[in-house]
């Protein structure tokens, strides 16, 4: 199979509280060099035909969501290393994943460490959310009824965790698990924001399903230099 080289651009700017000291944003798109792969095709169907219901005939999966420019939805860039030795308060506001039409929503997701995760049902048939993670607990449940919730906690940073569904096996979604608050999922346009790095040197990397990740260091502070990534290696989705 074609290498397609995947880009990564960002600039840094100021932004953030100023106090106890000055701190900036990472700013930046995620976008594809060359052919846009196409997304895989999905058909939907179980026993109730619910999910045939909502997503007539083939529908495209959330595994490649490129604009005609290339640029990806879905990508997930974190700091990888910089923050060794640091605390940070465990955010209050949880991460939520919904089973809404027979798909998660969203398909990648970032969640700190001991931060809640929010498993969230749309849907008034079963689903049975599952992860067998390497780092952190496997859990599976069921969810039959349109609201359902439970929450969960990670104990360990894992990049990334794969979530299905034992009864619907099209249903995938990803969770980036790390401790620190600093990470992102690109939006449409494949633009990301990562928020609050005081200055110093970092490392970021970049995750997608398609691509083997890819990582550089950066300066962050009051300079507005860009920095780039380029993966090229595509490699398996189940990793």
């Amino acid at each position: 199979m074609k290498h397609l080289p995947l880009i990564l651009a960002a600039v840094l700017i100021p932004g953030g509280a100023p106090d106890p000291q000055q701190t900036y944003s990472v700013k930046g798109t995620v976008r594809i060099k060359g052919e846009i792969p196409k997304p895989r095709k999905i058909r939907m169907n179980d026993v109730e035909n619910h999910c045939g219901k909502l997503n007539k005939g083939e529908v495209d999966g959330d595994d490649i969501s490129a604009d005609p420019k290339g640029f990806v939805k879905w990508a997930f860039v974190y700091v990888k290393k910089g923050l060794e030795g640091q605390k940070f308060d465990v955010p209050k506001t949880p991460t939520t994943i919904q089973q809404q039409g027979c798909r998660y929503s969203p398909h990648v997701a970032g969640v700190m460490v001991g931060q809640d995760f929010i498993m969230k049902s749309g849907d008034p048939i079963l689903h049975l959310p599952h992860v067998a993670p390497k780092n952190n607990k496997e859990w599976a449940f069921s969810q039959g009824k349109v609201g359902d919730t439970k929450t969960k906690t990670f104990a360990a940073s894992e990049v990334m965790v794969r979530l299905i569904c034992d009864v619907h096996p099209w249903m995938e979604a990803w969770i980036g698990v790390v401790d620190h608050p600093f990470h992102a999922t690109t939006e449409q346009g494949g633009k990301f924001e990562i928020k609050g790095l005081a200055p110093g040197t970092y490392t970021l990397e970049v995750w997608h399903e398609h691509y083997a990740p890819v990582t550089q260091e950066i300066e962050v502070g009051a300079a507005t230099k860009p920095v780039a990534f380029e993966l090229s290696e595509r490699q398996s989705r189940l990793r």
